[in-house]
């Protein structure tokens, strides 16, 4: 697959693009996306990085006060929280001065 249908599946990616639309953009066929493994990587990379850019953008929104915004952080936090193991798992020479976090 050429660097530039790599691109285009990552950007369409990105954007939540779906893949039928994302093989028009990148000259492909639908076929052909789903025997590269490279090529549904990228796609997942794009999501990954508008997520993380939205992300970043409410944060900037919550640190600035918005209330709105305040909410949709609380609710990421609540996510990771169950989505990570207890700090004791991480690392098991953490002292008991963190058990608590």
């Amino acid at each position: 697959m050429t660097t530039e249908a790599l691109e285009a599946i990552e950007n369409c990616g990105a954007a939540e693009m779906p893949i039928a639309e994302t093989c028009a953009i990148a000259e492909i066929s639908e076929a052909d996306y789903w025997a590269d493994e490279n090529a549904k990587k990228r796609y997942r990379i794009g999501q990954l990085r508008s997520k993380l850019e939205i992300r970043q953008a409410v944060i900037k929104m919550a640190k600035a006060g918005t209330p709105q915004m305040v909410k949709v952080y609380q609710d990421f936090v609540a996510e990771n929280e169950r989505n990570l193991p207890p700090l004791k798992e991480l690392d098991p020479e953490t002292t008991e001065e963190f058990d608590e976090i």
